[in-house]
């Protein structure tokens, strides 16, 4: 067959032409189906969602929503990790589809949730898991001995253990540029625990966290008992302190113009208050003092002076009586002391100057337990006689039958 330019067409090729264009045409079409199917499928189920960080070992929750009516109740919820289902549910109309996950391989994971035709995909970066290395965390007190700086090791999954790592995890003190600190010697105060940072250990991610050790100061007592005599306050002038518990070697010493009782009375085992005690000398700063000792105040001694005794008649006995009370000679001003009762008797009963004997003593007022009466000056007081009593007393049967 010619056309009008005087060329043939070749039947069959014409045939050829049409036929791949159809075939062209059905397969664009086919494309276009599978294109729409799966998106209609995809949108069925709401993208796959994680918090945080996803972590090889570390157990994540993934969830996903149904977005489609035509997925009923019944159907098999199927979680699906690098091709491999890893978990199977039943759906619930409501119910939010979940799994809880700890994935096994690190590097890019691809996580498939499917329900019957209906699946949805994602993408999931999982990290290593984290290997944490510390070093402790120390308090010690100025003097003692440095411990150990072991450090700490926490993070392994399945079966790994600390006892698998090649790593030496020497801690050291150092300085706040990393540089070693000498140990001889440590004054108070805080230093940082380091370590290498050279762990390695299959895939994991090894973070290093330092440490810090902490020198407190030693606590020291003073030595010996702070003794002082009643005299109406409650201080001590210029007291010798000995402190006990300085390390050898160390320069402390004291300054101190007077400490302090907790009261003014007598008293045995009274705290006596250290706050106005410095510690000084060059290693006064690694050292703290203890806020109280102990101490006693002693009564104040005193004496009656200005006591009278009565003479009397001979009556045979040692009876006396006081013709004036007398004073108490040293009383602090303004304390408040007396003399409540006196008990006196003559050392014998027979007639004549007698020397006077002091049986007991009692003091009254707020004040009376300060002091402690250790004599009387009072003078001898006579016994006097008479004829009758001449008699009497050489015939004392005659007493005797009266």
């Amino acid at each position: 067959m010619s056309n009008k330019n005087g060329k043939t067409v070749d039947n069959e090729q014409r045939t050829d032409t049409i036929v791949g264009i159809v075939t062209v045409a059905v397969v664009l079409a086919l494309f276009v189906w599978l294109f729409v199917s799966m998106s209609m499928r995809g949108n069925a189920i709401s993208n796959v969602a994680f918090d945080g960080e996803v972590r090889r070992g570390q157990e994540q929750v993934f969830t996903a929503d149904v977005k489609s009516s035509k997925i009923k109740d019944g159907e098999t919820v199927k979680w699906i990790v690098n091709g491999e289902t890893v978990a199977e549910d039943v759906y619930k109309t409501g119910e939010p589809l979940k799994l809880n996950y700890a994935p096994t391989k690190s590097g890019m994971n691809y996580l498939t949730v499917q329900i019957g035709k209906y699946n949805k995909t994602a993408f999931v970066e999982v990290m290593p898991p984290q290997l944490t290395v510390s070093a402790p965390n120390i308090v010690i007190t100025y003097g003692d001995e440095l411990p150990d700086f072991a450090y700490d090791c926490t993070g392994f999954i399945d079966e790994d253990c600390r006892e698998m790592l090649d790593y030496n995890g020497i801690c050291y003190l150092c300085d706040d540029n990393c540089e070693r600190l000498n140990c001889d010697k440590l004054d108070v105060g805080v230093y940082k625990l380091s370590m290498e940072e050279d762990c390695c250990f299959k895939d994991y991610q090894v973070n290093y966290v330092g440490g810090t050790l902490t020198v407190l100061p030693k606590t020291l007592s003073t030595a010996g008992y702070f003794v002082k005599t009643y005299d109406g306050c409650n201080t001590i002038e210029n007291p010798q302190i000995c402190l006990k518990g300085v390390k050898a070697g160390d320069d402390v010493t004291t300054k101190c113009d007077k400490l302090y009782f907790d009261n003014k009375n007598a008293g045995n085992n009274k705290a006596v208050m250290l706050a106005n005690v410095e510690l000084v000398g060059k290693d006064a700063h690694n050292y703290v003092l203890e806020s109280a000792a102990q101490g006693a105040i002693l009564p104040k001694q005193v004496e009656i002076s200005g006591l009278v005794i009565r003479d009397k008649m001979y009556d045979g006995t040692t009876r006396a009586q006081i013709d004036k009370m007398g004073n108490i000679c040293g009383i602090v001003d303004g304390d408040s002391v007396a003399i409540g009762n006196l008990e006196l008797s003559f050392e014998q009963a027979d007639a004549g100057e007698q020397p006077i004997k002091l049986d007991n003593v009692t003091l009254i007022g707020a004040d009376k337990d300060n002091y402690e009466i250790i004599g009387i000056d009072v003078e001898n007081a006579t016994i006097n006689t008479t004829i009758w009593n001449k008699i009497f007393i050489k015939n004392p049967a005659i007493v005797a039958g009266a």
